[in-house]
């Protein structure tokens, strides 16, 4: 009890930080008072977990000093949000020395998530950003010429990830081509204009953007564990466009199975970490189930997955291989360990599964079933 009753007051004071951060707003003391060291602790654990490090220390430094964590934990929070802003700073400065570039030779690239995203931010350099995304929209062969001079270009020969990379100055570069295999891929080539701190981006426009984030969402939480900060990009980008057609990009979800998930997704993310819910139209509402049941699992998910599913991966150390088992014994148990895993995933994702990936977990279970049948049935 006293260790649930520890770890709600953390991940209140954690949500506080969050909402101070991305809100630009003074954080509420209240939800300091009389954190002691393990619970500073268990907020520092769920920072990382999250990828919300930068983001959460724009909070902390806003506190009183009689409400900040120990002294030690607040000067490594200190250290990681400087390193955060130093590799944002480098990216962007590759953003534009690849750009000034690639106008040169009259090719136009478009900042797809990452650094793009993050300019919806109060604070854009404490956002953490992995790789750099670009989309060309045209002349792909040109730009990659043009990128060459950077180094090896390494070309996805079997279109599987529909993007070639390049590392410039230890920056990965995705260079993503128009193509309609991927789900989450830019379906035209319109764009918007943003200057930020002296420097221009060229971003998806806005009904793209929605929907390229909202899928990129979704496939985080297929794909390995979806994190707080998805949320937080999805809500900073709704209040910076509150006269979007949302009704018409619901519509178009809707035909990919999707529907459910965004409106519990914006839902969670408005109760939690956003303005009031109450607020949100009508399409975004939730039904009784969604309400009691869906919403509450999404939210579980994000808390328990964690940013790319780091949570999930650094659970599976406890030890499975015990001394004096047969060797039968040790692979059946590890055998109903991580079958049992895909079966707890699957129940808990499926509802919100899109149509595609429903048919592909549905051919996936005949061709066990047939394969199953071949084996011992014959």
């Amino acid at each position: 009890m006293m260790k649930r009753s520890m770890e709600n007051k953390a991940e209140a004071a954690f949500l506080e930080l969050i909402k101070s951060g991305i809100w630009d707003k003074e954080p509420d003391v209240s939800f300091f008072e009389g954190l002691d060291a393990s619970e500073w602790m268990v907020i520092w654990e769920a920072v990382h977990d999250q990828a919300v490090t930068g983001i959460c220390y724009a909070a902390v430094e806003r506190l009183p000093k009689a409400f900040r964590p120990p002294r030690q934990l607040f000067f490594s929070w200190m250290a990681e949000a400087q390193a955060i802003q130093g590799y944002n700073q480098k990216i962007r400065s590759v953003w534009t020395e690849v750009n000034t570039s690639l106008e040169q030779a009259e090719v136009y690239p478009i900042v797809m998530k990452g650094i793009g995203i993050a300019l919806l931010y109060p604070q854009p350099l404490l956002r953490m950003t992995g790789d750099l995304d670009l989309y060309i929209p045209d002349s792909y062969d040109k730009a990659l010429e043009c990128l060459k001079q950077w180094g090896e270009i390494k070309f996805d020969h079997n279109r599987s990830h529909q993007h070639d990379m390049i590392y410039i100055r230890d920056i990965l570069v995705e260079l993503h081509y128009p193509h309609n295999l991927n789900p989450s891929s830019l379906q035209n080539r319109k764009c918007e204009l943003v200057k930020k701190e002296g420097v221009l981006y060229r971003v998806p426009e806005a009904r793209e953007n929605a929907i390229m984030l909202l899928k990129h969402a979704a496939k985080h939480l297929f794909n390995g564990g979806i994190g707080l900060r998805h949320l937080c990009d999805w809500v900073l980008f709704v209040k910076q466009y509150p006269e979007l057609d949302y009704a018409s990009i619901m519509e178009e979800l809707r035909k990919e199975g999707m529907a459910r998930f965004v409106r519990v997704f914006t839902a969670v993310g408005f109760e939690y970490i956003g303005i009031d819910s109450a607020n949100l139209p009508a399409f975004w509402s939730l039904n009784f189930y969604d309400r009691l049941f869906f919403k509450r699992l999404l939210w579980f998910s994000i808390r328990k997955l964690g940013n790319f599913g780091q949570k999930k991966r650094k659970k599976r150390k406890f030890t499975i291989w015990k001394k004096g088992n047969s060797f039968s014994l040790q692979i059946l148990r590890e055998r109903i360990y991580w079958y049992g895993n895909i079966l707890k995933e699957i129940f808990i994702l499926y509802p919100f599964y899109p149509k595609q990936a429903r048919k592909k977990l549905k051919l996936f279970f005949t061709s066990l079933n047939t394969a199953f049948k071949e084996r011992f049935l014959h």
